[in-house]
């Protein structure tokens, strides 16, 4: 027995000696001047050089995951952008033509009415009997001028006199028609087409001339007046398409256009206004008289250009570049860049159609890196399927010199634990011991 545990323990040193002649020899051939290239790979190895144990294979670069996008080449529009608040494009405040008190009031805000529909009516007991009044009176003047005239032919009645009384009646015509005309003021008529949008008035309220009743607004057609600045006053004209935006970066919800131009510039801000025409309902949202809007001014459209989304123009102090993947890797390419519309920009040159540009994850690329791509124009990517492992891949035992294995990552023989020798004899130097027959 004592025998067998000093054999375990000889074999154990040897074992050991053997790995620091393995290292020592590394390090003399780096010295040496010999292949420090086969060297430093074998250095590089997480398992380390064939022998030290671990997982084998050379270390390879950690690839970067990406999106990426196929470049494509279309119309790029150019385009001139401001904000406003939108109008309706016929708004009135509705006044009564005189005083009164309202007597009964016949729509509500949001009520759409027709020119000349009756909102509300006036008190109007007063100039009803005043209108009889002058009716009578406009009569009795008539009959006086018919006496006369019937008297003038007899002679009894001068001309003078005929020509007073036909005076008079005139007169009382004209006051009933002014007795007449208070009676139908005191109808509070809408005078255009459209919604009600304020009522400023109650039931039994006195209103004058000088405060409105109601306010009306054609809501169906809206317009916008633009500030333009004068410097780009010249690339807008009649008839351009302009595109209404609710919120950045989102889609258009409208279209209309410039209807005019106003021909001087404000003194106090230095700008052209611009009234752009839109339909409120000319797209999927409905729009509103007052809602906040940005307006695109479509001024040029540029055929056969190549855009990109901003974040993927990387531009660091330095010139503007992109990354574009090439057989697994990022190569670095320098563009010129172009005008700019929402969040994509021209890119005049540095790339041609077909060229695949890296849109995401290019912040954390170098040139030459290995990429691995995760969604191209928007699609996922399948993971490409993992190789074999080599021969060399380990099952947690280390590899040491010769061939011998350690169990449970001890250096030794076999592995049994009983400090067993290799096939082909003692090593040199030891010799069997005595009465050891087995």
């Amino acid at each position: 027995m004592d025998r067998r545990i000093g054999t375990t323990v000889a074999g154990a040193r040897r074992a050991g000696l053997a790995l620091i002649l393995s290292a020592g020899g590394l390090l003399a051939l780096a010295a040496c001047g010999g292949d420090g290239d086969a060297v430093s790979e074998a250095v590089a190895r997480p398992g380390g050089p064939p022998g030290f144990g671990g997982a084998p294979g050379g270390m390879m670069g950690r690839a970067t995951p990406i999106s990426a996008r196929v470049v494509e080449s279309g119309d790029l529009e150019v385009t001139l952008r401001s904000s406003t608040n939108l109008r309706a494009r016929e708004e009135v405040d509705v006044v009564p033509r005189q005083a009164g008190v309202i007597s009964r009031i016949q729509v509500e805000e949001g009520a759409r009415v027709a020119e000349g529909q009756i909102l509300a009516y006036l008190d109007d007991a007063e100039w009803r009997l005043q209108a009889d009044q002058s009716e009578a009176r406009a009569q009795a003047a008539r009959d006086a001028v018919e006496r006369a005239r019937s008297l003038q032919t007899l002679d009894l009645i001068s001309e003078q006199e005929v020509e007073r009384l036909a005076s008079e009646a005139r007169i009382a015509e004209a006051e009933l028609g002014l007795a007449r005309l208070r009676v139908e003021n005191a109808e509070i008529r809408a005078p255009i087409a459209g919604t009600v949008t304020h009522r400023y008035i109650e039931r039994g309220q006195q209103v004058n001339t000088t405060n409105p009743s109601f306010r009306l607004a054609d809501l169906d057609r809206l317009e916008a007046q633009l500030a333009v600045p004068e410097r780009e006053s010249s690339r807008v004209v009649v008839g351009q398409i302009a595109r209404i935006i609710l919120q950045e970066g989102s889609a258009p919800v409208a279209e209309g256009r410039v209807e005019r131009i106003r021909p001087v510039v404000d003194a106090g801000s230095g700008t052209v206004q611009v009234t752009v025409t839109v339909a409120s309902r000319a797209g999927q949202v409905p729009l509103r008289p007052g809602q906040f809007v940005n307006v695109d001014l479509v001024t040029e459209t540029l055929a056969d250009r190549i855009t990109l989304p901003r974040t993927s123009v990387l531009v660091d102090g330095a010139a503007p570049r992109v990354f574009v993947v090439q057989e697994g890797v990022a190569v670095e390419r320098e563009v010129t860049l172009g005008y700019s519309r929402g969040d994509r920009v021209e890119i005049r040159t540095g790339l041609t159609p077909g060229d695949t540009v890296v849109i995401v994850g290019q912040d954390n690329l170098r040139p030459d890196a290995p990429v691995r791509m995760m969604e191209l124009d928007g699609a996922p990517v399948a993971a490409p399927a993992a190789p074999p492992a080599g021969p060399e891949a380990g099952s947690g035992s280390g590899a040491f010199p010769g061939g011998m294995e350690g169990r449970e990552g001890r250096p030794g023989g076999a592995g049994t634990g009983q400090g067993e020798r290799p096939s082909g004899g003692p090593p040199s130097g030891e010799t069997p011991a005595e009465g050891d027959g087995r």
